[in-house]
């Protein structure tokens, strides 16, 4: 899809909003992780820099994607980061992570409460599913559409999927100040966002949503974390 891989290049430099969310779950993001979607990579400087991972294994099923990501990331700390070319579905082993991400990927898979389901079987238990997402179904636009998005998420789409052998450690959304450049576009420019608008999204707006969002205590922004921790019911 044209269109997403060209959006993975212009998100790739989001300095400040990477380091925003993945800074927020540093203590949650440990032990053994899976990097499910990983794509050209553009999250996993960010993963290596805390010191609370041991093992990343980062799935990429489409092949330009894997091949891109691989040549860039495969010399770096080869005892510590592994590659492969599978969806979670294909994964066979039976090493059981302590932690998996979906950032940006599950608004991409179809069936979401199986791959939901699927990802907590590859948890050990006390293990934690963190899932980062588009915020808000009213919010949908023909940008959602392109890069293949089937559906945004709000807090009672995450509360009513009832996922076995879990609980809902933390739900909350990030990004107050984006979710207004969001209302911008679905209601006055009804289009993709522009290179120079993603950057001027991650270099003004997103410190500044840093500072609502604690204002706002969480209560809305441009996008949802949902985490699930697995439990021995």
């Amino acid at each position: 899809m044209k269109s997403l891989h060209d959006h993975m290049e212009y998100f790739y430099n989001t300095k400040n909003w990477k380091n925003y969310w993945v800074n927020s779950l540093k203590k949650l993001i440990n032990g053994k992780v899976i990097d499910v979607g990983t794509g050209i990579g553009s999250n996993i400087p960010y993963y290596l820099n805390l010191k609370t991972i041991k093992k990343l294994v980062c799935l990429e099923p489409d092949i330009k994607l894997y091949n891109k990501v691989k040549k860039k990331f495969n010399r770096l700390k080869k005892n510590k980061i592994f590659f492969k070319k599978i969806y979670l579905l294909e994964l066979r082993s039976k090493e059981k992570f302590d932690t998996i991400i979906y950032a940006d990927v599950l608004e991409h898979i179809k069936n979401d409460f199986k791959e939901i389901k699927l990802a907590i079987n590859h948890l050990k238990i006390g293990g934690r599913l963190i899932i980062l997402c588009p915020a808000h179904n009213y919010l949908f636009t023909i940008f959602d559409k392109n890069v293949g998005h089937y559906r945004r998420y709000n807090k009672k789409m995450f509360t009513r999927l009832k996922v076995p052998k879990t609980k809902i450690e933390k739900l909350y959304y990030l990004d107050s100040l984006g979710f207004f450049l969001s209302l911008l576009n679905k209601v006055i420019l009804k289009r993709d966002p522009k290179k120079e608008e993603i950057k001027f999204w991650d270099n003004l707006v997103v410190p500044i949503s840093k500072v609502t969002d604690c204002l706002s205590l969480n209560l809305f922004g441009k996008s949802i974390i949902c985490i699930y921790k697995k439990i021995n019911n």
